[in-house]
């Protein structure tokens, strides 16, 4: 069993079946993650939790699968590449959420903001942009735009650990 701090070491090899479980996690992670985008978490702490977790998750998305390609005798470029994708687009989510939230003070001051638990999930915010009416403005283009801008690259990268997973692996690769 690999240590915690391991799994951040993009150097090594690791066999599918530990990868598939860590890969799992990483994206579970990520989707908790959502959490902190979340108004009370925002409003007290900022966007920064949550893209430090994001650099780390991203990070070690591609130690997993840099170990994970290495094990199978394949390059780990795309691994690389996908991981850039990914990173960009959770900073155009972070640009498309920061004007969402707005300032932390209540229009009152005093008054404290009520949540509803549907605000712990950033993409039921953008819910109603999509389901809306079906003449689309300006600025529901540009958000649809943004978020398939966004969800492009995390079912990419779905997909491509999907596909790492399946490599077999290889006795004699060497370290790529």
């Amino acid at each position: 069993m690999e240590s915690p701090a391991s799994l951040l070491s993009a150097s090594g090899r690791i066999a599918p079946r530990p990868f598939a479980l860590g890969a799992v996690a990483v994206y579970l992670l990520s989707f908790l993650s959502q959490i902190l985008l979340s108004p009370p978490v925002t409003v007290r702490f900022g966007l920064a939790p949550f893209a430090i977790l994001q650099g780390v998750l991203t990070w070690t998305w591609f130690a997993l699968h840099a170990k994970r390609l290495r094990d199978a005798g394949r390059p780990i470029a795309l691994a690389f590449a996908i991981a850039v994708l990914y990173a960009l687009a959770m900073v155009l989510l972070l640009l498309l959420v920061d004007p969402m939230i707005g300032p932390g003070v209540s229009a009152v001051g005093t008054e404290v903001p009520r949540w509803r638990f549907a605000d712990l999930w950033v993409f039921l915010l953008l819910l109603p942009t999509f389901t809306g009416p079906a003449t689309l403005g300006f600025f529901d283009v540009l958000a649809l735009a943004s978020f398939v801008l966004i969800m492009v690259p995390m079912l990419m990268a779905i997909g491509f650990s999907i596909w790492a997973a399946r490599q077999p692996s290889k006795a004699g690769a060497s370290d790529l």
